[in-house]
């Protein structure tokens, strides 16, 4: 009977993964000036450096995607009913919530 249980549970778990896709995107600031990065519904903030570079990961359901809006001086990056995470071209990865990077 737990083995069953287990195989169901394993199963259900299956087929709310598989409803997900997985996408990466990299934002890059122009060469001489900041790009901020939004990040919603939070509305934190990042600021990317010049000729830096951002990588965004999403994980979002397939039939809803994600959000990506591009402005002059600003991205506004949304992972929908989904999640994302972020890191620095130097590896450190950015809190969503807060928009502040890890330090080592």
């Amino acid at each position: 009977m737990i083995g069953r249980v287990k195989r169901w549970r394993e199963a259900r778990a299956a087929e709310r993964a598989a409803r997900f896709v997985e996408e990466s995107v990299v934002l890059e600031a122009p060469g001489d000036q900041s790009l901020w990065v939004v990040f919603e519904p939070m509305g934190s903030l990042y600021e990317l450096p010049p000729g830096e570079s951002l990588t965004v990961r999403f994980r979002a359901r397939a039939e809803e995607g994600y959000g990506l809006v591009r402005k002059d001086d600003y991205v506004s990056v949304s992972a929908g009913s989904g999640w994302m995470t972020a890191w620095t071209s130097a590896g450190a990865e950015v809190d969503i919530d807060t928009g502040c990077p890890e330090f080592e």
